[in-house]
């Protein structure tokens, strides 16, 4: 036993190591490479602060504040579906239904209304949850494709919601919940963003310092791994699932009260693309098992600015949507390239 023991100790001597090399030459080589990894990594951040300055400087009435008080009415449902669509992602799944779910969420405000207008705003999140356990259950306890179950619920919730009012709008009445969410400010800044930030911090809490977070990233990894160590998969899939929903309904909720009015033709269409796009850009690999919610959040704004750009300079809506999915395909290329 004391032979083994020394002979450990001679092993793990630092004599036996070899001494680090003052690759001065090698170091200062790899400079322009981390200076490569550092604009790939925090490229969502400058792209959105250049293309702030360009607006600053081209764009007539960019200044207006205003302008800068309608984008973030407009990003805040986006920023919270693409919180559950990080948590998705970052499972290596994928979330089609989140723009579906709003409009169904919409359309339940008008169906709840005649019992009050509290029923009608938890009524609208408790649609969104519901539907997310539904897109849950289908992924993680009957194993089918998020790609596969997002494309049937994206058909079914819109198509639910536009039976549930007849395919027509409904406006919704003058009431202090409604004109809170749908125009109140806490200075420059809207209700419904704070309200956006305030659940993107819950996020990236329970993402860096919970159970569920770690889950969530080591199913996104390795499935079969994580399955392998133990770790309750189908629970983890069915939980993020649930979340997506439920921020979709709450997503919901602030378009309609920003529209005024319960129309499930209107809300939440391709949200669901803008959302995975800003995810994407802001850091979370398709791959899974990374997830940057921060880097989301500005990927969001970074779209709506983009958006702002086209309109306030009169381009039409046929070319900004062909510009649009070119700089997103760009963007996500040169992620990737330098990945």
């Amino acid at each position: 036993m004391a032979t083994n023991i020394e002979s450990n100790e001679e092993r793990l001597s630092p004599s036996n190591f070899p001494a680090p090399r003052a690759d001065q030459p090698e170091a200062a080589s790899r400079g322009p490479a981390a200076w490569r990894v550092v604009l790939r990594e925090h490229s969502v951040y400058f792209a959105l602060a250049a293309l702030v300055v360009f607006n600053l400087i081209v764009t007539p009435g960019f200044k207006n504040p205003f302008a800068a008080r309608s984008l973030l009415f407009e990003a805040a449902p986006i920023v919270l579906i693409a919180l559950g669509q990080n948590l998705a992602i970052a499972t290596r799944g994928i979330d089609l239904s989140v723009g579906s779910v709003m409009a169904l969420a919409s359309a339940s405000i008008a169906v709840f209304l005649p019992y009050g207008v509290g029923t009608a705003l938890v009524g609208a999140i408790a649609v969104g949850a519901v539907a997310g356990l539904c897109n849950g259950a289908l992924v993680a306890l009957l194993a089918i494709d998020p790609l596969i179950s997002g494309l049937a619920l994206l058909v079914a919730a819109r198509g639910l919601a536009q039976a549930l009012l007849g395919g027509s709008r409904v406006n919704l009445p003058d009431a202090p919940a409604f004109d809170l969410l749908g125009a109140g400010a806490l200075g420059p800044v809207p209700i419904v963003m704070l309200i956006a930030i305030a659940l993107a911090v819950v996020v990236a809490f329970v993402v860096r310092r919970t159970t569920f977070g770690r889950y969530t990233i080591l199913v996104g990894a390795s499935r079969s791994a994580a399955f392998l160590a133990g770790i309750p998969v189908r629970r983890t899939l069915f939980l993020v699932y649930a979340v997506s929903g439920t921020l979709a309904g709450l997503a919901g909720l602030f378009a309609s009260s920003r529209l005024g009015a319960a129309d499930p033709n209107y809300v939440g269409v391709n949200f669901e693309l803008d959302a995975i796009a800003a995810s994407v850009i802001g850091g979370t690999p398709l791959s899974g098992g990374r997830i940057s919610i921060v880097g989301a959040v500005f990927g969001v704004l970074l779209l709506q600015v983009l958006d702002a750009s086209f309109i306030m300079n009169n381009i039409s809506f046929t070319y900004a949507q062909i510009l649009k999915a070119v700089f997103i395909v760009v963007a996500l290329y040169l992620q990737r390239s330098g990945a």
